[in-house]
């Protein structure tokens, strides 16, 4: 049975429904680094690494966050898909705009080459879902640490995207979103999600544009996702996000650092 990794060190944005969406699907994921202070995304990296070492090596290892996330099948069908892509470390994948497209090369393409295109468009690397096996996994994480100098607060999509610009065979995205399927809202002000490929079905989301049907659900950027949730059956009481306004100043002022930092280096 795959491994769920969830690294959060407290409670915010969308956890309940996380968890009722494990609980719908029999998942008890792994929850690493609760009641630490949050340094960054490489110390979320390195702790996954420390995790996944005691793990049989072929063993299926999830890595999601916990805040933006709902499972949409359980462990069995997402471990079935992985296994036939033949892939060592795949990452969700995002379609964006124009505008989106040259913040996202600016803040996290650094290698000065476009990223590779696909037949549905979603050609970005995002590492808030990723799958691989443990052992691949943990060599990945583990060459990043000792080749490429990642350190605790290092950006994980950064260091991912480097690599997989350059060989696929190390790092892939799932541009078909037969796992992950990623989401961004339409506007800054009201975080509606952009629902342009989706179609519901009950319990689980048709993608339209790659005619696959996602397992894992994750909305990026702080995403409203109350309207999704209900589409999908979960109960009104999960759907109040934790300090929602707050999460989303301190990603948007991260993001903003971030951008700075490239633009004066």
């Amino acid at each position: 049975m795959a491994t769920v990794i969830a690294y959060g060190t407290d409670k915010q944005g969308y956890y309940d429904l996380f968890i009722e969406s494990c609980k719908r699907y029999q998942i008890e994921p792994v929850i690493l680094g609760w009641g630490e202070k949050w340094i960054g995304f490489g110390k979320k990296m390195m702790a996954i690494r420390d995790y996944i070492k005691h793990l049989p090596g072929d063993e299926i290892v999830i890595s999601v966050d916990p805040f933006d996330v709902i499972f949409l099948s359980n462990l069995e069908e997402i471990e079935s898909k992985f296994r036939q892509m033949k892939s060592q470390f795949l990452c969700g994948a995002l379609k964006l705009q124009a505008f989106n497209e040259n913040v996202y090369n600016f803040e996290f393409n650094t290698t000065h080459k476009n990223v590779p295109k696909t037949p549905t468009n979603y050609n970005y690397l995002n590492t808030g879902t990723w799958i691989s096996r443990a052992d691949s996994a943990y060599r990945l994480i583990d060459d990043l640490v000792v080749n490429n100098h990642m350190t605790e607060t290092s950006m994980d999509q950064q260091l991912l995207t480097g690599i997989y610009v350059f060989d696929k065979s190390i790092v892939d995205i799932d541009w078909k979103c037969e796992i992950f399927h990623n989401i961004l809202f339409k506007d800054f002000i009201t975080r509606r999600p952009d629902l342009t490929d989706i179609k519901f079905n009950e319990t689980r989301l048709h993608n339209t544009a790659t005619g696959s049907t996602p397992c894992v659900l994750h909305a990026s950027g702080n995403t409203h996702m109350k309207a999704i949730a209900l589409r999908l059956g979960y109960n009104e009481q999960t759907l109040i996000p934790v300090n929602d306004h707050l999460n989303y100043s301190r990603k948007a002022f991260f993001h903003i650092r971030q951008l700075l930092s490239r633009a004066l280096n």
